[in-house]
């Protein structure tokens, strides 16, 4: 299945991570600066050389831990994060618990966010200023982590940020999902807007921008190729929060929905709303918690009754450039994983989604099907760009840069991976060769795809380098404090 080639993908992209990790070793005020400049592959290095020599040092173990931690290396940085609270270093605390956080490990990230506190509170100093904030995010993932959903995740796919509407392969009946460029003229008023637009092409749901948030909005078809003004879809959805990505079910009523702020665990959430007919508006939306949801930005979900099938889109595994696209089978009633399951944080994370199947399963069958459905070859990209600057920020033309700095590294980033891709495509084509090549072929070629192999692999830029800078200059430029 495609989940064999996605978790190829990741393996590779985190191996060529941790072989940044062969880089020019440098004195530790050198180390320190880069640090301080939040260059963490660069100073990670020479960190993890001279914690040989002093593998008790608490300032050396906690730097070190905060490089692994921004290099999403969550798993290798507890060990040095503790060495740091163990020698009384105040923020080892604080990233222990963000590194908690990003492992599913809420109980453990309230504990340490706490003890943070409790040293501040000792120490008389003032804390960073998102600790409230993280606190408050870790108890919606502690409370998620209590209901975990049930569900047959069948495939995933790793698809191109910028394209993701057309991997969607809707039944006729399902509806059209739309990009700017195939929602009526009248109601372009937004380059970003994705719209979806039911079978009978009634009306069209969009996320459109108001006052630097996005709201959802309705319009009527009036005739033909008329449609009607655009009207807030109802102030029990539409919040000082961004609200986009909708998708009405057959039934009319109802309602899944995108949306980030407090009440959500990572950037966007995904909800759910029903309309009740005797009030005539939307009721209260819930958020559907985990799997569906993670720490990071999941959205536009879509559920083909006709078919059967669900899907929705994440970035939770952080690839750059990319998305990744869920498809699911929809419960009928839901049900839930016990609270003690051993796999639960895997199975909230999605880590393996061939743990979610039913045994004896044969899903051969349904992605046939879908695999049948031709794709609208005629919706336009409707972005430039895709990029995730922080919770519920997402840029998405090159224009929304502030910052020359930032706009600088991103192309950077971009035109890196832009090589990485040409490389790789020329090393699959190299292998097709081999495979079908004579025995005399066979030996020029191979060693021609060792080479090649050994490029890719023991480069030591990634384009995650150059995006973590963008984003930083950025947050700088815009006086954003995310730590």
């Amino acid at each position: 299945m495609r989940q064999l080639i996605y978790t190829t993908i990741v393996c590779i992209i985190a191996l060529a991570g941790n072989l940044t990790a062969h880089a020019e070793i440098y004195s530790l005020d050198k180390a320190r600066r880069l640090y301080k400049a939040e260059r963490y592959e660069e100073a990670a290095p020479t960190f993890k050389a001279e914690l040989k020599k002093k593998p008790n040092n608490g300032s050396i173990n906690h730097w070190y831990g905060v490089c692994l931690y921004h290099m999403r290396q969550y798993n290798d940085a507890i060990k040095y994060l503790q060495k740091g609270v163990e020698r009384k270093v105040t923020l080892s605390n604080y990233y222990l618990g963000k590194t908690y956080h990003a492992l599913y490990r809420f109980d453990d990230a309230i504990e340490s966010y706490n003890a943070y506190l409790s040293f501040i509170k000792k120490d008389k100093k003032n804390p960073v200023k998102d600790i409230d904030h993280c606190i408050a995010k870790a108890k919606i993932g502690q409370k998620m982590m209590r209901g975990v959903e049930r569900v047959q995740v069948i495939d995933s796919i790793a698809i191109d940020s910028l394209n993701f509407i057309n991997q969607f392969r809707l039944s006729p009946e399902a509806g059209r999902l739309l990009a700017y460029k195939t929602i009526p003229k009248s109601l372009q008023a937004d380059s970003n807007a994705i719209a979806y637009i039911p079978q009978r092409a009634d009306a069209i749901y969009l996320g459109h921008k108001t006052n630097n948030n996005y709201d959802l909005y309705v319009s009527n078809n009036l005739l033909g190729e008329e449609w009607s003004e655009l009207h807030s879809l109802s102030q029990n959805i539409n919040t000082s929060d961004n609200q986009n990505y909708p998708f009405l079910l057959s039934d009319g009523q109802t309602l899944y929905f995108a949306q980030d702020g407090e009440n959500s665990l990572g950037g966007y959430d995904i909800y759910i709303t029903m309309f009740n007919s005797e009030r005539g508006d939307y009721m209260l939306p819930q958020n559907l918690g985990m799997p569906f949801n993670s720490p990071y930005n999941d959205f536009m979900m879509a559920i083909d009754e006709h078919m059967g099938i669900g899907w929705f889109i994440s970035d939770r595994n952080h690839i750059p450039g990319m998305l990744t696209l869920y498809i699911f089978i929809p419960n009928d009633t839901k049900t839930i994983y016990n609270s003690d399951n051993e796999n639960l944080c895997s199975l909230a994370r999605l880590s393996s989604i061939a743990d979610t199947w039913l045994e004896e399963a044969d899903y051969s069958s349904i992605l046939n099907k879908i695999a049948s459905i031709e794709p609208n070859e005629s919706e336009l990209r409707q972005h430039e760009i895709f990029f995730v600057l922080c919770d519920g920020l997402i840029y998405t033309q090159l224009s929304d840069f502030k910052n020359t700095e930032a706009r600088h590294y991103y192309n950077q980033a971009q035109s890196l991976q832009l090589k990485i891709d040409e490389r790789k495509a020329k090393l699959k084509m190299l292998r097709k060769q081999y495979s079908r090549a004579n025995t005399s072929e066979k030996e020029r070629l191979s060693p021609i795809i060792l080479s090649l192999e050994h490029e890719i692999l023991n480069s030591n830029e990634s384009p995650m380098t150059y995006e973590n800078r963008a984003r930083r200059a950025e947050l700088n430029y815009l006086d954003i404090n995310i730590k």
